[in-house]
Order: C-alpha cells, then structure tokens, then sequence
C-alpha cells in the first residue's frame, strides 16, 4: 500500500512523508487525524513560513531518492486535449467553455501540453502525482502529504511543476482588487510573492536531491498546471480576470521556458 509506504519515509527523524495510517479496511485508508487548515490555506492567507516550504522541498526529495513501491506509471495533470463528449460540454459554465475552446483552438499549445504530459511519465523515481498545497496538510509543525491515487514512476518536474503550479494558483487566487491599476498593482505583488515561495522550494530541493531538473520541463508542468487551475477556477467564480490572468501565466509558461528562467532564479 502505497499510503503505509509513504508514511513509513521521514523526511528528518519524527516527521514522515505522510501521516500514518489508522485503518485500512477494504476501500480507502483512513489517515491519523491532522487538525487545522490545508496547506493551500495557508499560502492564500500568508501564514505560510519558509521553513515549511523548505521542509516540503525535503519531503519530495526523500521521496524522489525512495525505493519505488511498484511499479505503476505516474498520473500527472492533465488539460482536456480532446473534445470533450456532449454531456460533459453541457454541464460547463460559460467561462470553462471558452478556456476549453481556447485550448482546443491553439495546436501548438496543445502539441506542446501532449508532450509534456509524457515527458512527465517517463522518468523512473516514485512520484506522488498531485503535489499540488491542498494535498498537503500541516501536524503541529510538520507539513505532510495525503491523497496518493496518482503517484507512480514518473519524472521529478511532475511533483515540482505541480506544486510551483498550485503556489502560483494560490496567491492569484487571493486577488481582490477591482479592474484597472489597483488589479493590475496586485497581479504584480502576487506573482512576485509565488516567484519568492518557488525560489525557496526548488533552492532546498536541489540542495537535498541528487537529481538534475530539466527546467523547460519544470516549466512546462508548472504551466500545465495552472491551465488545469485555470478550468477549476472557472466553475467557481465569476472573476473572469482571475480565470485570464491563471490561463494567460499558464499558457506562457507551456509554451516558452525563458519566462519560466525569470521565476527559477537557478536556471
């Protein structure tokens, strides 16, 4: 089982990759009880500290260097490249159907996104494929991750792209300014404030992993990421600015890695 697996790895002693598991059962493990907000919440509201982003980067790296638990293929996010079947369509909302419209118009956006996502399950290290901040919960001071139906063996970028993907995703969607400068000024502050917390996550990684990032993949699964972000968010609000500016970063950072260079202060 790949839960009991995860949390048997610490990332330093008395902190595991995930919390332990309190019943089995036939279905779904139940996890030991972690209280308090997801890590998502944290990094909307700014609670969030450097240590724990640390502390996150340490975690994949021990998992990236664990012996692989099988030998299943990693499930990364995944934009509706195809066309989509007619029930499916009738049950979006306006703003998702023009996202997915856009998508579906843009060949090179969609070649591009096609073969990032099999980039992204080819690498050999065990994965937890949704590393996104709300897969990741907080005990006492010890953030840990949950939720592990996609992991499997895939490429380091999967778990990195999605989780820089989804600290962009979190501080954009804090945005509450009206239209004009006053959005325009916040934009600006938001996506400074990601690029800080991804400097710091990719910058402890490296410093515990052995492994060697491609980083016009990092950027391309960065900006898949947020293109999934894009369509999620597009059922939930009417901000249609939001929905822009998620698919508008997302976009650029699929199709060109040197605005991915201007987030990775590494590359």
């Amino acid at each position: 089982m790949v839960v009991r697996w995860a949390a048997g790895i610490e990332v330093v002693p008395g902190a595991p990759l995930s919390p332990r598991v309190a019943n089995a059962g036939t279905g779904r493990p139940v996890l030991t009880e972690v209280p308090g907000p997801r890590f998502d919440a944290r990094v909307q509201d700014g609670r969030v500290m450097e240590r724990h982003m640390r502390h996150i980067a340490r975690a994949l790296a021990a998992l990236h260097a664990a012996k692989p638990p099988g030998e299943g293929t990693v499930t990364p996010e995944s934009l509706p490249w195809e066309p989509l079947p007619l029930q499916v369509w009738a049950g979006l909302s306006g703003a998702q159907r023009q996202l997915i419209g856009t998508l579906h118009g843009d060949e090179t956006l969609r070649n591009r996104g096609r073969s990032v996502r099999t980039a992204l399950a080819a690498g050999n290290v065990w994965c937890h494929g949704d590393a996104r901040t709300n897969n990741i919960v907080v005990a006492g001071d010890t953030p840990m991750f949950i939720d592990w139906e996609c992991s499997g063996l895939g490429s380091p970028e999967a778990d990195l792209g999605s989780l820089c993907g989804s600290l962009i995703f979190d501080c954009l969607n804090a945005m509450s300014a009206p239209k004009g400068a006053d959005a325009r000024t916040e934009l600006r502050t938001s996506l400074g404030r990601a690029t800080v917390l991804i400097r710091v996550v990719l910058t402890a990684y490296r410093t515990h992993s052995r492994l060697r990032l491609d980083s016009a993949l990092l950027g391309g699964a960065a900006g898949s990421s947020l293109l999934c972000r894009a369509l999620m968010r597009a059922s939930q609000t009417r901000l249609d600015r939001v929905v822009a500016a998620l698919a508008g970063v997302g976009r650029g950072l699929l199709l060109d890695p040197a605005r991915w260079r201007a987030i990775d202060a590494h590359t």
